[in-house]
């Protein structure tokens, strides 16, 4: 088992003080090579489930296990194997193409060798981005800038990549090329993903679809 996440529940605190609950007993198990859609009403705490999932929000209580290690006891925004794709591009602009995706790497201390950069080179090719390797992030689309993130969350070569509203920001035509390609290239590499989207027509393409409602999380596939 890749993930499990067991009996999660988390409350947050309004203004006045008062205790309210996002969501509660939380359980589900993702696969290696699997795939995991979560849709919902906007605010029904998709992002802060996805979140908590990958170590960057807490849990009020239960447990979530990645690679058979507990990650649920303490925030931890650097949990090898798991990677994050978000709706805003966060790229460096001062950062041409190539020099963002390979970011993760310095950030993690790791040297860019020949592996390293031959890693680049392909995700671009497979992004179809190779021909933008030395442009800044201002001379692209969104589609493109989008490709780049994708890109860029592959590095490290993660287990499981989670991936909140990722083609949110785009229009619908861009939005179903990137995430056809997304799609793709996480079966290429057998990369597990965690999808938080408003598209149904996207999570029904994954392998278990579910729904938050009402503080449960629901499956519908």
């Amino acid at each position: 088992m890749l993930l499990s996440a067991d009996k999660l529940t988390k409350f947050f605190v309004s203004s006045k003080t008062e205790r309210f609950c996002l969501w509660h007993d939380v359980n589900f198990e993702l696969f290696e090579g699997e795939s995991m859609a979560i849709c919902g009403e906007s605010g029904s705490g998709k992002s802060t489930l996805l979140f908590a999932l990958g170590g960057l929000e807490s849990v009020d209580s239960g447990t979530i296990c990645f690679c058979n290690q507990m990650i649920s006891h303490h925030l931890n925004p650097h949990i090898p194997g798991i990677s994050y794709i978000f709706q805003h591009y966060y790229l460096i602009e001062e950062l041409n193409v190539l020099e963002n995706l390979l970011l993760p790497v310095r950030v993690m201390g790791e040297k860019v060798d020949t592996g390293v950069m031959n890693r680049a080179h392909h995700l671009l090719l497979e992004l179809g981005l190779e021909k933008f390797s030395y442009q800044l992030p201002r001379t692209l689309s969104g589609g493109e800038r989008q490709r780049v993130a994708i890109g860029r969350a592959f590095m490290m070569n993660p287990r499981l990549i989670l991936a909140d509203e990722p083609t949110g920001s785009l229009d619908e035509q861009t939005s179903l090329r990137v995430s056809q390609m997304f799609f793709s290239i996480c079966q290429k590499f057998t990369t597990s993903f965690i999808l938080v989207t408003h598209n149904e027509n996207f999570a029904r393409q994954t392998n278990k679809y579910c729904r938050l409602e009402q503080g449960e999380l629901k499956r519908c596939k």
